[in-house]
């Protein structure tokens, strides 16, 4: 298995221990790793894309940024809402952006959210059901993201992860 495959067992396995009394500990860390999942899903394929099964996979996985993934995230999620926003991005896209795609994208900022408030938001307690929230939404988006892996919007997202598509827009 992967390391987002193994990523994700691990946060569901998180996020049903201590079946009576679940720890923070436990849920925090479920949360924080259903985001890790995709978020090493999304890169895996994205350094595949860029450099294939080369020595250098390693290093360009190493290259992505958390801040920029989401920033291209909202741009494809906003441009699959609102069409016209953004049209220096949006030269880079054939819209209309996929439903699936979206998804994607929106269920990564949620997930980025959630684990910036289980790793340092100490005044937040989660549920069970919270964290089991956070593993159904990256599971969803396990699911979704090799239907649009290949697709050019896909591709520039990818690419747009990496600022590869230029700074501005």
């Amino acid at each position: 298995m992967t390391l987002a495959g193994d990523l994700l067992t691990q946060s569901a396995m998180l996020a049903a221990q201590d079946p009576r009394r679940p720890k923070q500990a436990s849920l925090r860390r479920s949360v924080s790793t259903a985001y890790y999942s995709l978020f090493h899903l999304l890169v895996d394929d994205a350094a595949s894309m860029l450099v294939g099964g080369s020595r250098l996979k390693a290093a360009v996985a190493r290259s992505f940024e958390h801040a920029a993934m989401r920033v291209a995230a909202t741009k494809v999620a906003t441009a699959a809402r609102r069409p016209g926003g953004n049209p220096q991005f949006e030269a880079h896209l054939r819209l209309p952006v996929s439903a699936g795609l979206q998804q994607v994208c929106d269920l990564f900022v949620e997930l980025q959210e959630l684990r910036h408030r289980a790793d340092y938001d100490l005044g937040v307690k989660f549920t069970r059901v919270e964290a089991l929230a956070a593993v159904s939404q990256a599971e969803r988006a396990h699911r979704l993201w090799p239907r649009e892996r290949n697709s050019h919007n896909g591709k520039a997202f990818v690419l747009a992860s990496a600022k590869l598509l230029g700074s501005r827009g």
